[in-house]
This record gives C-alpha cells, sequence and structure tokens, in this order.
C-alpha cells in the first residue's frame, strides 16, 4: 500500500522529479527559450571559472535550492592595479598640490615685501608736485586747489594700499592654511588609507545562481549576483543581479577571463539594452 502511495505521488508531479536529483534537473533545464542550451553546458566550461560547484539545501520556507558557484579565477585582490594606479595619481597630485600652495604663498610674500611700488611712486610723484607748489614764492588760489588736489590723491592712495595690505595679508593667511592642508593631503599613510578606501581587497570572488525546484519538478530561476568575502572575512554582495534569467544568458555567452572585463561587459549589455528591460 505504501508502495502504491508513492507511484501516484510521482504520477502527480513531474516523472523527472522522481528520477532525478534537485542538481541534475536545474542542469538539464535550458537557459534559452528554444531549448538549444543546456545550464550544464552553458556554465560548463566558462573561461572565467578557476572551479565551479553544485550544492541544493532548503530555504527557510522549506523550498528545494539548487546554487551555482563559480569560483573567478582573478577573484583575489582583483582590484589591486587600480588601486596602486589610484595611489600613484593621488600621491602625484598631492606632492603637485603643495608645491602650488608654496609657490603662491612665496608670491604672496614677494609682494608685501616689495610694498606695492607702483603705488608708493605714485605717492612720491603727488609729493614732489606739491613741494614744487609750495616751493613757489606766491600761492594763489589755483595753487592750492592743486595742493589740495594732490593731496587728496594721495590720502586714496594710501587708503587703497592700506586696503591692498591687509587683502595680501588675508591672502598670506590663507596661503599658510593652504599649504598646512596640502602636507596633510600629502601623508603617504593618509593616501594609502584613502587608496584602499576606494579600492578594497576582495578575496575568493565569486558567481552565484540560484534555483528553486518546485513541486512539479521544473527548476526556476531566482536569484544571482557577484560576491566576494571583504576585509573583515564576511562575504558581500559586489553586484546583484536584477535580471537573472538575462544574466544566465549573457553568463553563458561570455568568453571574459577577468573579473572586471566581466563586470564591465555587465555594465555595457545592462547601458545597451542589451539584457532586456
Amino acid at each position: 500500500m505504501k508502495n502504491l502511495s508513492l507511484v501516484v505521488a510521482c504520477s502527480t508531479i513531474a516523472l523527472s522529479a522522481c528520477s532525478k536529483s534537485p542538481v541534475d534537473i536545474v542542469k538539464s533545464s535550458y537557459i534559452d527559450a528554444a531549448r538549444t542550451t543546456t545550464v550544464a553546458n552553458g556554465l560548463g566550461n566558462r573561461p572565467l571559472c578557476k572551479s565551479t560547484h553544485w550544492d541544493s539545501f532548503k530555504d527557510e520556507k522549506g523550498r528545494v535550492v539548487v546554487q551555482y558557484k563559480c569560483s573567478i579565477a582573478d577573484g583575489n585582490d582583483f582590484l589591486k592595479e587600480r588601486r596602486d594606479d589610484y595611489l600613484e595619481r593621488t600621491t602625484k597630485d598631492a606632492e603637485i598640490a603643495l608645491k602650488r600652495a608654496v609657490r603662491e604663498r612665496d608670491s604672496i610674500v614677494q609682494r608685501i615685501e616689495e610694498d606695492y611700488p607702483d603705488s608708493r611712486r605714485d605717492i612720491e610723484r603727488l609729493q614732489r608736485g606739491i613741494e614744487r607748489f609750495r616751493a613757489l614764492p606766491k600761492q594763489g588760489l589755483t595753487e592750492k586747489e592743486q595742493i589740495d588736489g594732490r593731496l587728496f590723491q594721495i590720502q586714496e592712495i594710501e587708503r587703497a594700499l592700506g586696503e591692498r595690505r591687509r587683502d595680501a595679508q588675508r591672502e598670506l593667511d590663507s596661503s599658510e592654511r593652504d599649504i598646512v592642508s596640502a602636507q596633510k593631503r600629502n601623508d603617504p599613510e593618509t593616501l594609502k588609507k584613502e587608496a584602499f578606501a576606494q579600492h578594497p581587497v576582495y578575496k575568493e570572488a565569486s558567481e552565484i545562481f540560484q534555483w528553486i525546484v518546485n513541486g512539479e519538478g521544473q527548476a526556476v530561476l531566482t536569484y544571482g549576483e557577484i560576491q566576494a568575502v571583504g576585509a573583515n572575512g564576511q562575504e558581500q554582495t559586489l553586484m546583484k543581479y536584477n535580471q537573472p534569467r538575462a544574466m544566465l544568458n549573457f553568463a553563458a555567452q561570455t568568453q571574459e577571463s577577468k573579473i572586471l572585463d566581466y563586470m564591465r561587459g555587465i555594465g555595457l549589455a545592462s547601458f545597451t539594452g542589451a539584457l532586456g528591460r
């Protein structure tokens, strides 16, 4: 009676589910609508993967989940080249910024030391004119007006000169602060920490696809991502696939062997609409 019940149970679902493991069901399912490429063939011998692993388990809802994991060949510290390039560029930029700040400070100091000779020459010229008028044996109304006019011009030049001196001092103070900031920016340890923050060290990068095997013995693709182990030792999602079926087809077709080239290809395919909507 128990055997009869088992036969009836198998007849209510796909016969393949009774004879195949969940992993085999997924592997024998098709990637494309034309049913020309199986999952096993599409995901086998990919240049991107140094090894692949299939597994099945039950999720928190009791559903059978099949997982494919591609261990990416260059998945250990694949951002090193970018990090080194970033560090080189920022170090050079920091050195240039410091030199520029020092040159600016020196230029301001020179202006302050020279004390604006153009303004002082104008003042001296006007003073000589006043002295000439005052040296005249007789000074009429015209001469007094000339003297007063020159005195007023001297006052205006001295006022403007005072503003220029104050502005220069403010610029000097600002340039000194810029030098301090540039020196802090030029610190090798600071730049190194920033480079690692921008381009972290990831290990064991891999691509994941997951299917649910339903009660009818059918494989339904539900999830896909690229993940890696971060500096804290925990797995982190680097790229989650919003359209796992389109990405499965992309993964089966692409011949990229480097993770950054692969991820760049995903971005380009998404931008051009090759992954669909």
